[in-house]
Formats: C-alpha cells, sequence, structure tokens
C-alpha cells in the first residue's frame, strides 16, 4: 500500500470521529422477563448498563418520572404491584351510559426509565405488561391488548381524548365532547402491546386517538392506533390476522363490544368473516382482551382500518395513486373526488337503460363489486346504511370498487326490507337517502344489470350467503367469546347478562337460518314480473355431450325456475334463473347419462337427448 493511500485512509477515519456523535450504550431499563401471560407469580428485575444511573418506575400506565417509585430490588409480580389509579370511576361519557362495576380486573404493568442525578430521563421508557393466571390473569383464549397512556392524556378536562371535557354540550351530548375531537391534534403518545397466548407480539410507542360514531360517546372507547416513525416504529409488524398473509399494518381499528345497539356484540366481527367470500374489499378482524393503564376494558375487536395504506397493503393500489371516497357526498380521504363526481352527475343525468350510457358506467365501476356490496349489504339488512357507512376507491382512472367496512348494525332485523332501504326516492336522509341510492335504483333500470343482479344474488344464496357457511362464522364468534364474556358483563353491565348474551347471539344465527325466505320476497317485488312467458329458443348441441347449453328470452324481465326430468318424471336437476328480454345462453351445470329428457322453464317445456 503506498503512503499516499495509507495517508488518505488515516484522513478519512480522522473525519469520520469528528462528524460522528459519540456512541454510547443504549440507557433503556431492561427486564428480566418480557410481557405476556404467565402461570404465577414471580420476582422482575429491573437493570440499565449504566449502574450510576438510577431507574423510577411506575404502575398505573404514567410515565416515569424521577419523583416515582425508585427501583431498589427485584418487584415480586403480585397483587401489591397493581394499580391504584382507578381511573374505572372517571365518568367517560353521559351518565346513563355509563357504569360502575362492583370489581376490577387488573394486571401489572411496569414502566420504567433510567434518570441521572440531575433528574433527567436517559434513554426511552421501558413498558411490559404482565398476567398471571393464579392471579385472576386469565383471558379464556383471547389475545390480549394492553395501552398505556399518561392518565391526563386520557381523562384531562382540557385535553384528555376519552372525557366529555371541555368541548361537552349538554344539549347535543351525541355529538359533543373531547371524545368526538378528531385530527392529529387530538392524537396522544402511548404504548401498545399485543400477547398471542404464546406472548409473541408487539410492543412498542404508537399514537392513539378516538374513532368511529357512536363508538366514542360510549363508556368502552372505539379507538385507532398509529404506527409512525417519531414515536419509533413505522408499522405493527405481527401476523394478526390468520387469514390473511399480511404481517405488517399501519393503521389498525380497536372496536368494542358494546359499540353496536344490539347485545351481542359481535355483529361487525361476523359480518367481516361473511364478506370475505365475496367481491368486495373487507376487513380482517379477531377478538381480543384489552386492558387500559392495567385495568381491564373489556372485549375488543382488533381490524384493519380501510385506508390507502390497506389498500397498498393488500396489493390492490399504489397508496399515492389511490382515490378514497368516504361518503355519497364525495368527501374525500384520499387523492382527489373529481372523477367520483363526474361519474355521480353523469349517472344522475343520464337513462342508464340506454346500452351506450350503461356501457360508459360499466367502464366507470367495477360492477361485479358493486353488486356483490349492495347484495351483501342487502342481505345483512344493515340498519346503518346506505346513507351511512360507504366508501369507495379507484387507482388512477380505474374502475370504482366498494369496501364494506361496518355491519354492527347489522344481522338483526331477518325481516326488514333492506332491498326497499337500498332504492329508496324520498326526503329522508337516514337510514337512506335518494342520494345515496341513485348508483343502484338507475342501475337497475338497465335489463342486463338488473339480470346479473338477480342472478348473482341468486348464486350467492346457494353458496357463501347459504346457512351452510354463514353458520360457522356465528359459531366461531360465539365459542371464542363465550369464556370471556362473564368478565365483560361484570366490567361494563353491558351486555347485561351472560344469559342475554347467548339469546342475542342466537337471534344472529335464527337471522342467517331465515333471511334468505324474507329478502327473496323482497327481491321479487322490485325486480321481477308476474306476467311473463318464456321462450326456449334452442337446446344444444344435439345430441348434448359434456355440456348442455340452453337459448332462453322472455317477455318481461321473469325470474323461474328451470328443470329437467327424465323420461320416468324424475326431476334430475333445478335451479332458479332470472331471464331479460334479450336472449341469454345458459349453460347447465349438470352431467347426465344417455337418454331423452325434458327441460321445463316455467310453463315451457322441450325435450332434449344425451348420447354420451
Amino acid at each position: 500500500m503506498t503512503l499516499l493511500i495509507k495517508n488518505r485512509i488515516a484522513s478519512l477515519l480522522l473525519l469520520l470521529l469528528v462528524a460522528l456523535p459519540h456512541i454510547v450504550p443504549s440507557q433503556n431499563v431492561a427486564f428480566s422477563a418480557s410481557g405476556g401471560f404467565y402461570e404465577k407469580p414471580f420476582p422482575l428485575t429491573l437493570s440499565c448498563p449504566d449502574e450510576s444511573l438510577t431507574i423510577h418506575y411506575t404502575i398505573n400506565g404514567n410515565t416515569p418520572t424521577v419523583s416515582d417509585l425508585t427501583y431498589n430490588s427485584p418487584l415480586l409480580l403480585d397483587e401489591s404491584l397493581y394499580s391504584q389509579s382507578h381511573i374505572y370511576t372517571i365518568f367517560n361519557c353521559p351518565g346513563e351510559k355509563w357504569f360502575l362495576p362492583d370489581t376490577i380486573q387488573q394486571c401489572i404493568v411496569i414502566r420504567a426509565a433510567a434518570f441521572d442525578a440531575l433528574g433527567q430521563r436517559k434513554g426511552k421508557v421501558s413498558t411490559n405488561t404482565y398476567l398471571i393466571q393464579s392471579l385472576g390473569g386469565d383471558t379464556h383464549g383471547l389475545p390480549v391488548v394492553s395501552l398505556c397512556a399518561d392518565s391526563l392524556d386520557l381523562f384531562d378536562y382540557e385535553h384528555g381524548i376519552f372525557v366529555p371535557g371541555a368541548t361537552f354540550d349538554p344539549s347535543n351530548p351525541g355529538e359533543t365532547g373531547n371524545y368526538y375531537q378528531s385530527g392529529q391534534e387530538w392524537e396522544r403518545p402511548m404504548n401498545i402491546e399485543f400477547y398471542e397466548l404464546d406472548n409473541t407480539g408487539i410492543n412498542q410507542q404508537a399514537g392513539l386517538r378516538t374513532h368511529g360514531g357512536n363508538g366514542r360517546g360510549i363508556q368502552q372507547k372505539c379507538m385507532k392506533i398509529y404506527a409512525r416513525e417519531e414515536y419509533g416504529q413505522k408499522r405493527f409488524d405481527h401476523k394478526f390476522f390468520d387469514n390473511l398473509p399480511l404481517d405488517s399494518f399501519k393503521h389498525l381499528i380497536l372496536k368494542p363490544l358494546t359499540s353496536t345497539w344490539f347485545q351481542a356484540g359481535a355483529n361487525n366481527h361476523i359480518c367481516n368473516q361473511m364478506a370475505s367470500q365475496l367481491d368486495v374489499e373487507s376487513l380482517a378482524s379477531r377478538p381480543v382482551s384489552l386492558f387500559l393503564n392495567g385495568e381491564y376494558w373489556g372485549i375488543y375487536f382488533i381490524h384493519e382500518r380501510p385506508d390507502e395504506h390497506y389498500l397498498q397493503d393488500h396489493g390492490f393500489a399504489d397508496k399515492d395513486d389511490v382515490n378514497l371516497i368516504e361518503d355519497w357526498w364525495g368527501n374525500c380521504e384520499a387523492g382527489s373526488n373529481d372523477n367520483f363526481m363526474e361519474l355521480y352527475d353523469f349517472i344522475a343525468n343520464h337513462d342508464l337503460a340506454d346500452a351506450d350510457n350503461y356501457a360508459f358506467v360499466a367502464n366507470r365501476i367495477d360492477i361485479s363489486n358493486f353488486i356483490d356490496y349492495q347484495i351483501f349489504e342487502i342481505f345483512t339488512a344493515n340498519l346503518d346504511w346506505p346513507a351511512n357507512n360507504m366508501r369507495c376507491w379507484q387507482e388512477g382512472n380505474g374502475p370504482w370498487r366498494w369496501i364494506f367496512f361496518d355491519g354492527d348494525l347489522g344481522l338483526i332485523k331477518k325481516e326488514f326490507d333492506a332491498f326497499a332501504n337500498a332504492t329508496y326516492d324520498g326526503p329522508s336522509a337516514y337510514p337512506s337517502s335518494s342520494r345515496s341510492t341513485l348508483f343502484l335504483r338507475k342501475l337497475l333500470e338497465n335489463e342486463t344489470f338488473k339480470v346479473a343482479f338477480v342472478n348473482r344474488f341468486n348464486q350467492l344464496m346457494l353458496t357463501a350467503l347459504a346457512y351452510e357457511s354463514t353458520r360457522e362464522a356465528n359459531d366461531k364468534a360465539l365459542s371464542a367469546l363465550q369464556g370471556e364474556m362473564p368478565n365483560q358483563v361484570a366490567r361494563f353491565g353491558n351486555p347485561v347478562s351472560q344469559e342475554l348474551w347467548e339469546g342475542h347471539m342466537g337471534a344472529i344465527d335464527e337471522f342467517l337460518l331465515r333471511r334468505a325466505d324474507y329478502v327473496w320476497g323482497q327481491l321479487n317485488e322490485y325486480c321481477l314480473s308476474d306476467n311473463f312467458d318464456i321462450i326456449i329458443n334452442t337446446v344444444y348441441p344435439s345430441p348434448a355431450q359434456s355440456e348442455i347449453r340452453i337459448k332462453v328470452k322472455s317477455n318481461n324481465t321473469a325470474w323461474a325456475v328451470i328443470q329437467v326430468f327424465d323420461t320416468f318424471g324424475r326431476l334430475r336437476f333445478a335451479t332458479n334463473y332470472a331471464f331479460g328480454t334479450d336472449e341469454t345462453e345458459i349453460v347447465l351445470p349438470i352431467r347426465l347419462p344417455s337418454g331423452v329428457y325434458v327441460l321445463r322453464i316455467g310453463e315451457t317445456a322441450r325435450k332434449f337427448s344425451v348420447f354420451n
């Protein structure tokens, strides 16, 4: 190596030493055991690399200061470390919605930091939550979310986000209060831990806000959590949902069991599982047991947030090229509403029975997705739709697609005429309005769309929305929540009792069993004619072999039974189908042995033969 090269290397090293800050070991407090589930109490040791620093800790979820407890020796994780703040006694909603429990279930939360002789904190705050099963820390199979935040950030009159506070107006309790405030100025820093039963999960700083409509003004708050670089980590890196390949999330929602007016509380969660079988964007969710500053805060459902990050994470779209609309008025969460408003105006002012006008709209809407979205909302009899809870998106100038994201008021009234609700054209603004039903009403004027809509309805009734398919989601929710429900009842008095909750879960099962009986009658009344004449133009090939094709038309949009009989009069196949006045070609999904058969549609019949 030449002298010149050696000198240059030496000069470079000198520059690096001057430019870089002095690297020192982390002064974060280390715990001898990470948080999670443990069978029995045990001693916990806290330590810091710099032994000249003093460790201070809290047990009530607050950020430790130099005036808090001083760590001198291992801490035995028993009841003596339960928080004594009793935040459950704080009024955090209007009085008629507030419930004071007799006792409160708790876990142990230790937040610790190291301080120098001047009282200056060195390093970050370390947090761990411990659920000791012998002390009652049993969540009956549910994973745990533990949130820790300074009490003033949650309950202070001026800026606490969990209380009515300074912004509450008694004359308008349903829309005022600190918990109804929004925006980043009402986001508070907190620490979130999520533990599976094997203690895997996350433990990190994040941002916390209240969320939703009804879920803000109740005792068991609905919350939204944000991963941000300024809190330390940009994402929540964990595979929260078994049915998703994703293991990283930007935003998450914590929705309480009591956010629905129906005492089952699992309506939205069950709807999420059902919607995942359809051609709609839907949200993964799962039940958890939540603790706030060491106090039990009941059963929640952790689920995805339907925003631009959700769309990118799932590979649907580039988050920077998304137009995301959050209501029928075109209010925009991301991107621009120009394309949506242009489409809305076109649909409002054109006859979609015209083939060219329909083609224009079908090029701008994903018709398959829109049909499935409408069918699902109608089938679940969502009482908070369509004027509310609409969200659609497009990437660039691509077709619009819809997201199902709130079924809190679904699966309740099995006889509810949701089809009339979805096509309402009167002066009311809620739960339906002429503005919110415009797209479906106008599209149903087109026979091609109407026939596709009815036939897809029939297909889903026989598959994804059949009771044999939907009951599984209800059964799984019942099984997952049953053991933890006594704790929820004792904490919030909602549901009123375990028996009442089980009765309401049974009502969901009854809804899923019988809903098709009601919705079919409502659909027929609106969409289909009682006065029709089916014409079977041809059955081919003749003789048929691997598949049987028929060409049919009707003098009206009609719903009829297709039946196939053998020469002994035995029924070999039957299904329902919607026909339009345009000739329709259908492939019958059957395989028949060689022979002669009779095809009957409505009052019309025709013989055909099969040769194999």
